[in-house]
């Protein structure tokens, strides 16, 4: 089943997600979009118009997202951090993954930056903590 939201358009689902979750994703504005709905929510629980007004407001929100890499894993990993993937949930929780980090010591997996409506929440490095 395809997704259709406003702004986005349609979204492709994604095969092979586990059971209870059900996943689409798109590109908007060049960066990769994901739209996650995990049991027992529903399609109707999205917020639509919140997604929609987070990716108008993409360059004031990966600004903000940038400061808090800043604060939490220095100016360097900051400077380093690219290609931005939003990820968006029921409710307004969503996350910004920079897909890309060409900083040493920060996991090929990148940066994830947590929010929670506009304010951010967690900054993860996706490091294994074993490592």
């Amino acid at each position: 089943m395809t997704l259709s939201l406003p702004g986005l358009g349609e979204l492709a689902p994604i095969e092979g997600a586990p059971d209870g979750v059900r996943c689409w994703t798109t590109t908007s504005g060049g960066s990769a979009v994901a739209v996650l709905v995990e049991e027992p929510s529903t399609v109707d629980d999205l917020d639509t118009g919140f997604i929609e007004s987070v990716l108008d407001d993409r360059a004031a929100l990966l600004e903000i997202a940038r400061e808090a890499v800043t604060s939490a894993l220095g100016a360097e990993v900051a400077a380093a951090v690219s290609d931005p993937e939003f990820t968006f949930h029921t409710g307004r929780d969503w996350v910004l993954r920079f897909a890309e980090c060409a900083a040493p010591g920060v996991s090929e997996l990148g940066v994830l930056v947590v929010f929670e409506g506009r304010e951010v929440t967690e900054v993860d490095d996706l490091a294994d903590e074993d490592d």
